[in-house]
């Protein structure tokens, strides 16, 4: 039996129908919004809760948790492919999502949306989607323990022990060093609200009179590593033009 695990709804819109298993869609935003937990089901709750006030989400626990905890339910023996981009968003997922594999699962298979569009499947073609499935990277146990302890810093906001981990794994991860240390420059300190707020305040400063559309375009023209959605800039936006 054969899974695929999907970044979100849009890639399954386009994933070609050549391409036999079942769909499990990973629903979250993990890269906004709190994380650390000491429980699994602590973290459920505190993910319930922000989405809840900042987005408007009715149905969590039935559209997003559940469906993701569908895969911890792979049956021994399956074939998962797991389908996420290179940028911040979607690495963050992809750690946990791997954590969420069962004990039984002995490898898995990373499809990556290529180097002619790293940060997004929907540019790719249907045969350009299957290209990718035919290139898939094989992870094995010990791939698992590492992105489990990526996660485990990104938890904790420990960039630089995630990082020390990144810079020694093979050639084939050599997308997690960008997306780290996008993360690392994100944490907010004394002199700066992150990367990604400054970058908008930037914006705002240098053409007042952009509305979001034109703001957001140009937000991800320079920052595309990150791959917000528009819904998280403009949450972002909104704060700033509220002075938040």
């Amino acid at each position: 039996m054969t899974f695929h695990i999907l970044n979100g709804d849009s890639l399954a819109e386009q994933f070609p129908k050549e391409i036999p298993g079942e769909k499990i869609m990973f629903r979250e935003c993990l890269i906004d919004g709190p994380v650390y937990a000491h429980s699994e089901d602590e973290f459920w709750k505190i993910r319930k809760a922000f989405l809840e006030k900042h987005y408007g989400e009715k149905d969590y626990i039935s559209f997003s948790k559940a469906e993701i905890l569908r895969i911890t339910q792979i049956p021994r023996g399956a074939r998962v492919y797991l389908w996420f981009e290179e940028d911040l968003f979607c690495q963050l997922n992809l750690w946990k999502a791997i954590t969420l594999l069962p004990d039984s699962l002995e490898e898995a298979h990373l499809v990556l949306p290529g180097n002619s569009s790293p940060y997004s499947f929907a540019h790719l073609t249907s045969k350009q989607l299957i290209d990718q499935l035919n290139q898939a990277t094989v992870l094995d146990s010990s791939d698992f323990e590492a992105f489990g302890k990526l996660w485990a810093y990104f938890q904790k906001e420990e960039p630089d022990k995630a990082l020390e981990i990144s810079e020694s794994l093979p050639e084939k991860f050599s997308f997690l060093v960008p997306a780290i240390q996008a993360w690392k420059a994100m944490i907010p300190s004394k002199d700066s609200e992150g990367l990604p707020f400054e970058t908008l305040k930037e914006i705002q400063a240098a053409y007042p009179d952009w509305g979001f559309g034109k703001t957001f375009q140009e937000f991800q023209r320079r920052l595309p590593i990150y791959g917000f959605g528009d819904l998280q800039v403009h949450r972002f936006w909104e704060g700033i033009k509220k002075g938040d």
